[in-house]
């Protein structure tokens, strides 16, 4: 298939989108909350028409009765979280601890014995590297 007639293809059914966007948004009582997507450059020197609505280019700001509930909120969990946190840390400081076990350690005897079995192993493996 050609590319044009792809992109052609491809843009209609984007117009059939937007206006079925744009119908729907109409049957809503409140405006849309998001903008409109932009129109490429392309098909603005194509001759095609612009959605008759325009969305400002102003940000959304949150009301400080928002922001006062949504901060709230955030330290009813934190407050929550700590609670639990501390409950934790309560009990197992009245739990009894945990016996560990004593640390081993390597004996004399056992490090050399460690150690001429390496050498024996290094030999062994440059006698290989030798023969080949």
């Amino acid at each position: 298939m050609d590319t044009t007639r792809i992109l052609a293809d491809l843009r209609s059914q984007r117009e059939r989108i937007d206006q079925a966007i744009a119908a729907l948004e109409a049957l809503e009582s409140t405006p849309p909350q998001t903008a409109p997507r932009p129109q490429p450059q392309a098909a603005k020197s194509a001759g095609k028409k612009a959605p008759a609505k325009q969305a400002s280019t102003r940000k959304r700001t949150m009301s400080a009765a928002a922001r006062r509930k949504i901060s709230e909120a955030a330290k009813k969990r934190w407050a929550a979280q700590r609670s639990k946190s501390a409950k934790s840390q309560a009990s197992a400081k009245h739990a009894a601890p945990k016996p560990t076990a004593p640390k081993r350690g390597l004996t004399a005897a056992g490090r050399k014995r460690l150690s001429e079995n390496m050498k024996k192993r290094w030999a062994a493996k440059k006698a290989a590297a030798n023969a080949s």
